[in-house]
């Protein structure tokens, strides 16, 4: 009871640290901010990424759907699995960060999957989507020498390298640590489950490449780049991105994610611009989400209407 306090304390601290960050940097700089960034151009780039980012959410549908088959579901229509992802996918905004992915939870089990296999599939997603973003963020520090600005170059090798490691074995054991818990998931020879798994791998890697290149175009307009900087800008992305998703207490990683994003790109582009385009992210993902649920849904109801 004591440690789960604690927990609690940690994480809400770490939630209010990060707006106090952000608050006093956007306080610091808001004059700069209402005269020079807010414009119809970075208005008319917030809307158009927000369109691409809520696509590329079907990619993380498409891998879910995957993984229910792997943990054995024998089948799930497309349609189905993007209505119950894109209507999960708005519960995030609810404090505690974690109501996603009960909701996949509650109507998955609606829609006739199994307890078991939607556990598992929960497991092998959380699992995944935080070893790409690690073995992006970590692998792209050293060869973009973003460990030099916080991190030194042997710091960020042990991590990657651990990373990799655990997450390996995790992988690997995931089936008997489920089972350990009641979870028991059918067996299908550990090839057929390496493909499987690299198959959602590498969606997973899409999404973060396409959410990475939405925070370039963002910067672009603030500071010309090159490929170097466009490559550190999608590392970044992974980064800021797994902060916020490993902070339970932050609705949709809000403040966390920002803080990460102002911290890594102001030795690029500088503080005030670092704020800007921290908040243009934030409004391209909330109203990508929206999209995404209203465009996963309007599909359902077609092909539905059209049986």
């Amino acid at each position: 009871m004591v440690k789960s306090k604690l927990i609690k304390i940690f994480k809400l601290t770490i939630v209010v640290l990060s707006f106090w960050f952000i608050g006093e940097k956007f306080w610091e700089h808001q004059n700069w901010l209402r005269t020079s960034a807010l414009n119809y151009k970075l208005l008319i780039t917030i809307f158009i990424c927000s369109i691409i980012y809520g696509l590329s959410e079907f990619l993380l549908s498409f891998a879910w759907r995957r993984l229910l088959k792997m943990c054995g579901h024998k089948e799930i229509s497309a349609n189905v699995c993007n209505k119950i992802y894109g209507r999960s996918q708005i519960a995030k905004y609810i404090p505690g960060n974690v109501f996603h992915v009960v909701g996949r939870h509650i109507l998955g089990s609606q829609a006739g999957i199994k307890n078991i296999i939607l556990a598992g599939a929960t497991i092998y997603e959380v699992l995944g989507l935080i070893s790409v973003s690690v073995v992006i963020g970590f692998s792209g520090m050293i060869m973009f020498g973003l460990g030099n600005i916080y991190f030194s170059i042997y710091q960020v090798m042990i991590i990657l390298f651990s990373t990799i490691v655990i997450t390996s074995l995790i992988t690997a054991l995931a089936p008997y640590l489920m089972s350990l818990r009641g979870i028991t998931l059918p067996y299908r020879g550990m090839w057929d489950t390496v493909i499987d798994i690299s198959k959602v791998y590498v969606l997973y890697f899409m999404f973060f490449l396409i959410a990475g290149l939405l925070l370039v175009i963002i910067v672009n307009l603030f500071l010309d780049i090159n490929i170097n900087i466009t490559a550190k800008l999608v590392v970044i992305f992974s980064i800021a991105w797994l902060a916020g998703f490993i902070i339970p207490g932050a609705p949709g990683g809000i403040g966390v994610r920002e803080a990460v994003i102002i911290f890594f790109i102001t030795p690029i582009i500088g503080e005030a611009q670092s704020v800007a385009i921290a908040i243009a992210l934030r409004f391209v993902t909330l109203l990508g989400d929206v999209w995404f649920l209203m465009i996963s849904n309007k599909k359902f109801i077609i092909q539905k209407n059209s049986i």
